[in-house]
């Protein structure tokens, strides 16, 4: 008894890369490529970080201390981090 081949005849496969007959390769649709500079669309397509959203919300109300209880401070150093200027006054500037 003998085996069956596993190859097959490649003409009798269907080819994901075939080659192309002549005037295949002409477009379809669409519009031609024209280059151009992206960097001018980098500012639109970017925006301003979500600077909008910050102007829109109202200020956060600012935790107490877990030691003291008093109200924290964002320092101009770190502005996203609560401080307390009563336990941390070094840290609160």
């Amino acid at each position: 008894m003998s085996r069956p081949t596993l190859t097959a005849d490649p003409d009798d496969q269907a080819s994901l890369f075939a080659v192309a007959p002549d005037g295949a390769n002409a477009a379809v649709s669409g519009v031609r490529f024209t280059a151009a500079d992206p960097t001018a669309h980098d500012a639109a397509l970017a925006g301003d970080g979500y600077g909008w959203l910050a102007a829109a919300l109202p200020a956060p109300r600012p935790p107490t201390c877990p030691t003291c209880h008093r109200v924290t401070v964002l320092p101009a150093s770190a502005p996203v981090l609560w401080t307390c200027p009563h336990c941390h006054p070094v840290e609160a500037r």
